[in-house]
This record gives structure tokens, C-alpha cells and sequence, in this order.
């Protein structure tokens, strides 16, 4: 099929925008009676005001006053600086009985922003929480100029205009009086251009000075955590390795398998790999690589930082005689040379550039067994619904491969070099070759969809869309498909859809209409091969030695409730005229079966601070002895767990 038409779409897409919470109005003058400060600010839908003070010279670097004033109502907020949650300066602030808590945050994935030690927050007058609003007001050290996802340095543009963010979240955070707390994932986002310009003043040195609050501290670099005790674990209590803490997050673990706990206290553990001595080679997101010795009975024997590199976040993989290591940022694809004997690497150099700078942030990385000169590259779309993307010359939500055996001089650009290996798919996280060499690849799909038939809106979101397995075929030509994204989704839960009658497995747009729909995606786009519950978020996919299972890790739901996913299952798979496939069909809600799994799902919805009460299975692993190794990134501890059969 070649690739669509960009005018076929113009009437869905305008219909599909409505769903999307966000502003573009512009900022405008505004002085505070209190602190005699002048912002340049902006008033969001919901009645947040966020207002930006500057220094006269803003030359790098230069600090900012921010001041963020919120309805009581609101649980939390949250400022980006750079305009997109991951890898620049969060301002996050909530109120605290009488007082308001200022957190300095940086974020490196989708989930709870980590502490960010390159901003510095001096509290000034007007901070606190009255019968209405909560009111923040601080000078920030290090919110205007950061190192960039890319490695770079960014400065903010304080002569000319930027685009901020900013997020407000429902619920309290778990512990107010910490500024160091969880907090839930958030319910609304808006974005506009902020005006800079016309935040700078020279009477900016005065205004910090008279206002700096004597009894705050000047100092909120960051989140600091207060003693807490750690809730009792539930589910089975599973054994861990010697001189490994016990889970915070105990789960279960279905007959005829083991669990084991094999490290703790590692920093959001994503993509995992092991070399030829046996070491596994961990992606911790917004720290770096960690390699970690490995002994027989499958526990580990040293640890060490590899490379410390906050922006690598995900992919990771090694070459096929083990001496280049592969792994990516948002927006870089790097290589190193690795010695396995002294488990070193040599200087980084950057072999692709150009990926996008912001929405899904994993860049996942494969390499193909049957030819090692081909690297596979994933880029998700950019937020959730990315109109763009239906144009794959804009590669995003698409997996690409490039020649690794041929890499230019200055690397490739992602846009512009490599193939497609299909395109229209919202964020393929995981991929994963079959004893083909055929590649296959999970699929989160969409969030917060309604679905309207002659204006009647019907919200649809807690069971729909599915999320998918994909078959995206023989990697040595390209695959020009497109697979539905952002316009057909795919049923999961049929009763959800009054007066139609769906299928499991079936694909739909959210508001059809006269120029496409439920029967254009049959037309037009490639369904899925097996569906998956409705934001259960798979994450990574691996078969076992024999090719007759795949299992997958479900990273977990933040847009369900109660939440799903956070899990480990099993697609059984067969072989039909020598192609393998799934034993179930397509429109089965039960082709997979879970296998560990965290014991209360109640604990882990997001929108109750999901953060701190649940294991998020991420990577996986199979060693050379079959036992299935599973990361989990939870933002309060990231683990590494051993699962074997009895």
C-alpha cells in the first residue's frame, strides 16, 4: 500500500482534535500588589496563573522568579520550562496545610519525575495556601539554561518568546509536608508561547532581595526525602538473592513458577541485554548503564556504573561478536566499543541524530540475528494523539532500520535516512524476532478516547482502545504499511460502543464521518495479529528458545480504574504452513495468560500516587538457562527479578 494521502484525512483529524486538553493563548502583563514583582503571565482554563519575572541581562546563565498560583482544589502542579515533560526543568508545587512545597523534578520517561539537582529554589514572599489558592513564589538557579536531552546546552530565549507547559494533577501527593513525595500522574495539559521579553526588568535584584522570605530556606535544590515507614508488602512473600533488601512491591507468581528477587535500589531499570561472559548490561532512565556480574544460581556478583549518562533512557543493544555496545536518548542513537574482559567502554559517538525531542521518549533498539549489519529503531508519536505522524516522512510512530555497516560520516539523520518497517503505529515499544527472522512488535495504543456518532459523544476510555501485538514481517525490504494510527483504533471491550456491533479485534475511528470511517480502516490500515486489554501498556516482548511462547511485560495503565497491566504473561504461539502465529485468534480476549504479577491492582492506579505501590515490569531477559529476567522501573525503587519454571 503506499502511503496515504494527506487530504484524505483533513475531516477526522479536526474531528479527533476536540478530545485534546491544552491552551495557545499568549502571556500578558501582570504585577503582584503583595510583592510589587511584575510578571510576564498566563491564566489557564482551569485558573492557574503562571507568571515569569527575569533579570534585565539574560545572558547565560540567568536567573528567573516564577510564581505559580493554583485553586486549593487542585492537588499539584507542575511546570516544564522546556516546554515538554522529559528532560528539562520541572517546577512542581502543592499546598501543605497553611504553607506550599516547591520540588525541583526532572523527568526521563513517562513516569514520576526524578530529583533534579541542577535547580535551585529561593522562596520569597507570598508562598503559602489561604481558603482559596496556593501561591508559589521562588528565584530559580539553574531553570533557564540545562543540558539538553541530546547532551547539548539549551538556554531559554529570554529576548524572544518560548513554549512552556504546564500540567495540574487531581490528587494531594502522598505526603505533603515531603517535598521529595510521589505524586499521581496528571489531568490536564496545556501549552502556549510565553512571551520572555517582556519578563525582564531591571529592578529584578531588588525584587529578590526585599521579598526572600527570613523563615524559608534559601535553599530547595533537591527533594529531600523525610522518614517514612514503608507499607507492608502484599501478595506472596518471594525469596531474593543474598544480601538483596525484600521487594517493596511482593507479587505472585502463577504454578509451575519461580520468582526471585535479584537487585533493588537501581534507578528506573528499563532495557536489559547480557554480554558473552554473562554480565547483564541495565539502561537505568536519567542515570546511564550499569553492568552487573552474574553467578549460576542466576544472582549477581559485582555492580558498577558503566556509563553514567542521564539522557540514555531505554534501548540498548550489543553487537554480534560483542564488542559494540548500541544504546539510545530521545534524540541520539550512540555506540561505543566494549571490552567485555574488563567490562569497559571507549568514547561515544553518535550515529543517529535527528530523533524527536519530546512525546514518547523510549527510542527502542534491535538488532537482527540473521543480519547484524541492521539495526531497528522506534519512535513513538509525539503525545497522544499526533496528527503529523499520519505523514511518514515525518517518522514519528514508526519503526525505522539502518545500515550499521555503512554509517556516514556524520551519522544518519532519522527523518530523512533508513527505511520503514511500518508506520501509523502510536508508540511499538517492544520488538522482537521470531524463529523466522520475522519481526513482531507490541503496541501501546491510545488514552482518553470518546467516541461520536451524529454529535452524541460516548466515552469510551476505560476498555478501549486495545493494545496490540503486531506482525511487521521480513526486515530486509521495507514495510510501507500503515498500521491505523491516529486514526483507527482497535475494540477491545464491544458492549462499550451503544448500538454497534463490534467485535474484539475490530477497528474503529472516533468519530466516523462521510470522507472515512469504521469500514475505511478496514480499507486502509493493517489490523492487529492479537489484542491486548485496554492500557495495559506492553512494554517489552521475548520468546523463549523453542519460539512457542511470547512473553510480555505490561508496564501498566494510567488511564483505567481499576488499573491493569503490571504484569508478566504468555502468548502461546504455533506454526501454520511454517509461519508462526498466535494460538489464539484474533478476536480472543484470552490469548495470553499472566504469570507474575502484583497482588492488589488497586495499588497500582496512578491516580492514587500508583508510583509507590507497584512493581512495573519493563525489560526482559532470557539467560542462556531459560530463566526469564524481568526490570521494573518503579519510580520508589527499580528491581531486577529472576522468574523460573519449578
Amino acid at each position: 500500500m503506499r502511503p496515504l494521502e494527506l487530504g484524505v484525512w483533513a475531516t477526522a483529524l479536526a474531528n479527533i482534535g476536540k478530545n485534546v486538553v491544552s491552551s495557545q493563548a499568549v502571556s500578558a502583563p501582570y504585577c503582584d500588589a503583595l510583592t510589587g514583582i511584575c510578571f510576564s503571565s498566563w491564566t489557564s482554563t482551569s485558573g492557574i496563573r503562571l507568571g515569569i519575572a527575569l533579570p534585565w541581562n539574560v545572558k547565560d546563565p540567568y536567573d528567573a522568579i516564577i510564581q505559580i498560583v493554583a485553586p486549593i482544589k487542585i492537588g499539584w502542579v507542575g511546570f516544564a520550562w522546556g516546554g515538554t515533560m522529559t528532560y528539562n526543568p520541572l517546577t512542581v508545587g502543592w499546598p501543605n496545610g497553611k504553607a506550599a512545597v516547591v520540588s525541583s523534578r526532572m523527568a526521563f520517561g513517562l513516569n514520576l519525575p526524578a530529583a533534579f539537582a541542577g535547580a535551585e529554589y529561593t522562596l520569597l514572599n507570598g508562598t503559602g495556601t489561604n481558603a482559596t489558592h496556593t501561591t508559589v513564589t521562588a528565584r530559580c538557579r539553574g531553570c533557564t539554561g540545562y543540558t539538553a536531552s541530546d547532551g547539548s546546552r539549551l538556554v531559554l530565549n529570554g529576548t524572544g518568546t518560548s513554549n512552556f507547559a504546564l500540567v495540574q494533577g487531581p490528587n494531594a501527593p502522598a505526603q505533603p509536608a515531603n517535598n521529595a513525595s510521589s505524586f499521581g500522574v496528571h489531568q490536564s495539559i496545556f501549552k502556549w508561547t510565553h512571551d520572555l521579553n517582556a519578563a525582564r526588568s531591571p529592578k529584578f535584584e531588588s525584587w529578590v532581595a526585599t521579598n526572600i522570605l527570613p523563615s524559608a530556606p534559601t535553599n530547595t535544590t533537591t527533594p529531600t526525602p523525610t522518614t517514612t515507614s514503608t507499607p507492608a508488602p502484599t501478595g506472596t512473600s518471594l525469596p531474593t538473592c543474598a544480601g538483596v533488601p525484600a521487594s517493596k512491591f511482593s507479587g505472585v507468581v502463577a504454578k509451575g513458577w519461580n520468582a526471585t528477587k535479584v537487585l533493588g535500589g537501581l534507578t528506573a531499570a528499563r532495557g536489559i541485554i547480557q554480554d558473552s561472559a554473562g554480565n547483564f548490561l541495565i539502561v537505568e532512565s536519567g542515570k546511564g548503564i550499569s553492568v552487573h556480574g552474574v553467578g549460576s544460581d542466576g544472582c549477581t556478583t559485582f555492580s558498577k556504573t558503566l556509563i553514567p549518562q542521564n539522557n540514555l533512557n531505554h534501548g540498548i543493544q550489543l553487537s554480534a561478536d560483542g564488542t559494540t555496545l548500541y544504546a539510545s536518548a530521545m534524540t541520539v542513537v550512540y555506540k561505543w566499543t566494549y571490552n567485555v574482559t574488563s567490562t569497559s567502554v571507549g568514547n561515544s559517538t553518535s550515529i543517529i541524530t535527528g530523533l524527536y525531542n519530546g512525546g514518547h521518549p523510549s527510542r527502542t533498539l534491535l538488532l537482527a540475528p540473521h543480519k547484524p549489519n541492521l539495526l531497528l529503531v522506534a519512535q513513538g508519536s509525539d503525545d497522544n494523539w499526533d496528527y503529523e505522524s499520519i505523514d511518514p516522512a515525518v517518522a514519528r510512530a514508526v519503526v525505522k532500520v539502518f545500515d550499521i555497516s555503512a554509517i556516514p560520516k556524520d551519522g544518519y539523520k532519522y527523518t530523512t535516512d533508513g527505511y520503514l518497517m511500518g508506520y501509523g503505529l502510536r508508540n511499538e515499544v517492544g520488538l522482537v524476532f521470531d524463529s523466522n527472522n520475522m519481526l513482531w512488535g507490541v503496541e501501546n495504543s491510545g488514552d482518553q478516547l470518546t467516541r461520536t456518532i451524529q454529535g452524541n459523544m460516548t466515552d469510551i476510555h476505560e476498555d478501549n482502545p486495545a493494545d496490540k501485538l503486531n506482525y511487521l514481517g521480513d526486515i530486509t525490504a521495507p514495510n510501507n504499511k500503515w498500521y491505523g494510527y491516529p486514526t483507527c483504533f482497535t475494540v477491545w471491550q464491544p458492549s462499550a460502543f451503544p448500538g454497534q456491533k463490534f467485535a474484539i479485534g475490530d477497528q474503529f475511528v472516533v468519530a466516523p464521518n462521510n470522507t472515512f470511517n469504521d469500514t475505511t480502516c478496514k480499507e486502509k490500515s493493517v489490523p492487529p495479529i492479537l489484542n491486548f486489554q485496554a492500557h495495559s501498556a506492553p512494554i517489552d516482548g521475548k520468546f523463549d528458545a523453542a519460539f512457542n511462547n511470547l512473553y510480555v511485560s505490561f508496564h501498566g495503565s494510567w488511564n483505567r480504574d481499576p488499573a491493569t497491566g503490571y504484569k508478566v504473561s504468555v502468548v502461546p504461539f504455533t506454526k501454520v504452513d511454517g509461519a508462526l502465529k498466535p494460538v489464539a485468534a484474533t478476536n480472543s480476549g484470552t490469548g495470553y495468560t499472566d504469570i507474575f504479577w502484583n497482588a492488589d491492582v488497586t495499588k497500582c492506579s496512578s491516580d492514587s500516587v500508583s508510583s509507590v505501590g507497584c512493581f512495573r515490569p519493563a525489560g526482559l531477559l532470557f539467560d542462556k538457562q531459560q530463566r526469564l529476567y524481568v526490570a521494573s522501573d518503579a519510580s520508589s525503587e527499580g528491581e531486577l527479578w529472576m522468574l523460573s519454571k519449578v
